[in-house]
């Protein structure tokens, strides 16, 4: 039998490549997108429920004579963090069992937001029910812990002097932290979603450092407590 065969044009090869990118990157917005609606709308009902009354920005504050603390050591160099047990029991005794059994040792740093953030990933699957403290934000320098149990160190993105300046003049329950915002930097998209159990009290340099890396290859040697 004979076979006919059949030719493709390649103007319709390369309108089906734009079609497949174009839906590719569609997908990519939404997924994105729906993320960002997620964690705004977590924010919304931690905020409704928020007392802030008493709040006390104890990160502002030198920690106490004999506060837990945290030494993790890199191949950039030590961070080291005060931990706060205290309003984040459940984040301080998960990231104090697993930096025990070793499995942060020898993991390599990653990188969502290029210079705003790193990140160590939990290997464990269990899921962790954020613990937002009204007196704990991701100020420059916060480490969090994500719902799935991923440790983020917090740098800081850019803002403009209009946007420092907004936040400056902020006259609601929330302008201390508005303020600190403007004046020391940090992530407050990450406000009342993600948990903040530390705050790192030496070593910020090394944090800048591992966040303006790009393709990070820092990788974690030990994590000791005090």
């Amino acid at each position: 039998m004979q076979t006919k065969t059949i030719r493709v044009r390649k103007s319709t090869v390369f309108l089906l490549l734009i079609f497949i990118m174009g839906a590719i990157m569609v997908t990519s917005v939404v997924k994105s997108y729906t993320k960002y609606a997620e964690e705004q709308a977590q924010a919304s009902a931690a905020d409704t429920a928020a007392d802030y009354s008493d709040m006390e920005l104890i990160q502002l504050a030198p920690p106490p004579e004999g506060a837990e603390s945290a030494v993790i050591s890199t191949t950039a160099g030590d961070i080291t963090l005060v931990l706060y047990p205290e309003e984040a029991p459940e984040a301080v005794r998960r990231f104090k069992s697993e930096a025990e059994s070793g499995v942060y040792d020898g993991m390599k740093a990653g990188l969502y937001d290029l210079k705003s953030i790193f990140t160590l990933d939990s290997p464990s699957e269990e899921p962790y029910s954020p613990e937002l403290s009204v007196n704990l934000w991701p100020f420059k320098g916060a480490v969090c812990m994500t719902e799935k149990g991923d440790i983020v160190f917090i740098n800081t993105i850019e803002l403009s002097e209009e946007e420092k300046e907004y936040l400056r003049s902020d006259e609601s329950e929330l302008k201390e932290v508005s303020r600190t915002f403007a004046d020391i930097g940090g992530v407050p998209n990450y406000a009342r979603v993600y948990a903040v159990f530390g705050q790192v009290i030496e070593g910020m340099d090394i944090v800048e450092k591992i966040c303006a890396s790009g393709d990070v290859v820092v990788n974690v040697e030990s994590v000791s407590f005090s």
